[in-house]
């Protein structure tokens, strides 16, 4: 999953140039960065079908994941745009939407994937997700850097929550 975080980055920057560029269509005209979204979420899953076929030795099933992956938010979200029709004024959520369903049920049909495969129950293989301590801080200045990071994230969190309200 860490390495499918780094890989969608290039995921939100493609499919932007794509769009702007004339290659694939803009999904909403006020909202440029939307294929971008898109392409981050499609990137994200499709690297981890393409994980998790790998690492089961299941190169029909991780094709598929792979496939399904890149295609269903973006065409979610077109099919959305097309039969919803939002407005320049319609809301992050509602743009979104498309895309965040999407991602919650790929990622939980790509998590009982690999339970089936690893032969866990679902409740098993969050256990064992949880009791993972790859990458966690374990110098003190690793869990100092960690703890100012999330300080500083949770302060902009919150400075975008006000804007937000401020704004309307």
């Amino acid at each position: 999953m860490r390495r499918a975080m780094v890989i969608s980055i290039g995921g939100f920057f493609v499919p932007n140039l794509l769009a702007n560029f004339g290659v694939i269509p803009q999904l909403h005209e006020s909202f440029k960065f939307m294929p971008g979204i898109c392409g981050a979420a499609g990137v994200f899953f499709a690297s981890m079908g393409l994980f998790l076929g790998y690492l089961h030795q299941e190169w029909i099933q991780g094709t598929a994941a792979v496939i399904a992956g890149l295609v269903l938010p973006y065409g979610a979200t077109w099919f959305w745009f097309r039969t919803s029709r939002p407005s320049a004024s319609a809301g992050l959520l509602q743009l979104c939407a498309p895309t965040l369903l999407t991602a919650i049920i790929t990622y939980f049909a790509l998590m009982m994937w690999h339970a089936r495969l690893s032969g866990v129950t679902f409740d098993g293989l969050g256990e064992q997700m949880a009791a993972d301590d790859y990458g966690k801080p374990q110098a003190t200045w690793e869990r100092v850097i960690y703890r100012v990071s999330m300080v500083i994230g949770a302060a902009a969190l919150i400075f975008l929550l006000l804007a937000a309200i401020g704004g309307q």
